[in-house]
């Protein structure tokens, strides 16, 4: 009988493991659907100007819904989108829609209204989906210049070069570029010297040190000076507080971003007076 336990566990570890394989394949197969099925959907979260609360630009953040399920947010599916290839296809329904629904806010909200877009570096890194990039604003008939693409710090660049081909192939069309995540990858410093970005969005695990870490606030000041002397806009992404509101104004930030400005909402949910105020009425603490 002893023999035969350590038989019965490699039994049960190989059919758990076998199960989570069979859950991850079904997973994966419900998300290639729902890509190719148009079954995903949008919302945006815009992003104030921290002097005059005006909201030109709004970031797209993708979301699932499965039926008996839920939502499922893009932390959930994207790793798993860039692992097994997905990613491709995902970035291109979301430039896609997006141009779409840009052509409709041009026209019934704001006319100066720009889009930002969360791109996977390994998109990032072919030029051929440059190219469908641009085909895709063709067939649409909107503007480049009217998009923003953020490449995310938190995935590794293996081919700095294939990188900024993409963005300087992009730029020549008049799109704009966007470091995300910032100080959270594994060469920020090298990203920001190398990659041709406008703008740099400062990581909301900084945002969130505010009013309890003087490290994190000195970090967040030092960040700030350096991204503004490199003629650069600075965004701070997830403020959710008024003290971290007037911390990130008075340092010197261009644009700010988070719950407690306004929550990401569907196309049909923004209103134009939303994106000349924001949503909250802060005071000065």
């Amino acid at each position: 009988m002893k023999n035969k336990i350590p038989s019965m566990e490699h039994s049960a570890t190989s059919q758990e493991k076998r199960n989570y394989e069979d859950q991850h394949n079904t997973f994966i197969s419900n998300l290639r659907h729902a890509i190719d099925n148009d079954e995903l959907s949008l919302h945006y979260q815009p992003r104030f100007h921290a002097i005059t609360g005006k909201a030109d630009t709004l970031e797209a953040l993708v979301r699932w819904h499965r039926p008996g399920v839920g939502r499922y947010y893009p932390g959930v599916f994207i790793p798993d989108a860039e692992e097994n290839g997905l990613i491709f296809s995902l970035d291109l329904w979301v430039f896609e829609r997006c141009c779409k629904d840009l052509k409709h806010m041009q026209t019934t909200i704001n006319p100066h209204t720009k889009i930002a877009i969360n791109l996977s570096v390994l998109t990032c890194e072919s030029i051929y989906y440059a190219q469908k990039i641009i085909e895709i604003s063709k067939k649409h008939g909107v503007l480049l210049s009217d998009f923003e693409f953020e490449i995310t710090e938190n995935t590794h660049v293996r081919d700095i070069r294939k990188v900024v081909s993409f963005c300087e192939t992009l730029k020549s069309y008049g799109a704009e570029f966007s470091l995300d995540d910032f100080g959270t990858g594994q060469s920020p410093l090298v990203n920001l010297n190398l990659l041709p970005a406008n703008t740099v969005k400062i990581d909301h695990s900084f945002i969130h040190g505010i009013g309890n870490s003087k490290r994190c606030e000195i970090i967040i000041r030092s960040l700030v000076n350096m991204i503004k002397e490199l003629n650069m806009q600075v965004v701070a992404e997830g403020i959710e507080t008024n003290e971290q509101f007037w911390f990130m104004r008075d340092t010197g930030c261009d644009q700010l971003q988070g719950f407690l400005l306004c929550r990401p909402l569907g196309l049909n949910r923004i209103a134009s007076s939303m994106l000349y105020t924001p949503e909250i009425k802060y005071s000065a603490i």
